[in-house]
């Protein structure tokens, strides 16, 4: 069954619209003050500021690949419904049966290189493929980019853990202050106890969550990359590549 033509960046944009519903919901609740406030090493705000940024990218990113898979599209059903298939390349670009050119695309780009491989062994026999189709250069070329939100979604984590450790040490340097144990400094101490607990905690909570979020962006983006280069591998093997040898 074929997905909806702009089906990734819907599936996004559900995702999108869930998280910011449940971002309204917190800061009425109150939730999202209580955690500004009670994290003292502001970290928590790092954090978010970061996972705005993995989102402004993943937005970048999902119009990208939404795009090149409606143009691989469009090509594959230019070449499909070809009974008699001749590709042509002029410059850079793609002449299919001296009437229309491919639009530009990743999936077009790759048939050009096909063609100039082909002709290139056709003109000297020496050269004999590898048996690479080279694909792994355009799939680098798709997915290389997702490496900074990986890697994003990882410090995320490791500042959440960070935060755990300034909230304790904030436990322990209000311990170490005791001088006497009156009622007065016994609250006081409570107090700077349970606010370096709240500034472990809610970091951590933070870390884990936008980093959990941004994965999942980048999980969708990886997983239509390779339904991607899945669909330009059968599309030039079982079309292209016949037509060329």
């Amino acid at each position: 069954m074929q997905k909806h033509e702009h089906h990734l960046f819907l599936v996004w944009l559900i995702f999108t619209g869930i998280v910011f519903f449940l971002l309204v919901l917190a800061w009425h609740q109150g939730v999202l003050s209580l955690l500004f406030s009670t994290d003292r090493s502001k970290i928590s705000i790092v954090i978010a500021l970061l996972y705005c940024c993995v989102t402004i990218h993943c937005a970048r990113r999902v119009f990208h690949i939404s795009s090149q898979i409606n143009d691989s599209r469009i090509v594959e059903s230019m070449i499909v419904k070809e009974r008699d298939l001749k590709l042509v390349t002029l410059e850079n670009k793609v002449k299919i049966n001296n009437e229309k050119f491919l639009p530009d695309c990743l999936v077009t780009d790759y048939i050009h290189d096909l063609i100039s491989k082909t002709n290139a062994e056709k003109d000297n026999p020496e050269i004999r493929s590898t048996g690479s189709d080279h694909i792994e250069y355009y799939e680098s070329k798709l997915k290389s980019p997702h490496d900074i939100g990986w890697f994003t979604a990882d410090v995320m984590i490791k500042m959440g853990l960070l935060g755990t450790i300034v909230g304790f040490i904030l436990m322990l340097d209000s311990v170490s202050n005791i001088t006497d144990f009156d009622v007065t400094n016994m609250q006081k101490i409570l107090s700077y106890m349970s606010s370096g607990m709240g500034t472990a905690l809610y970091t951590t909570l933070a870390g884990l969550v936008c980093s959990v979020l941004a994965a999942t962006q980048y999980q969708m983006l990886d997983r239509s990359a390779d339904d991607l280069i899945a669909s330009i591998r059968h599309l030039t093997r079982v079309y292209v590549l016949p037509r060329l040898s």
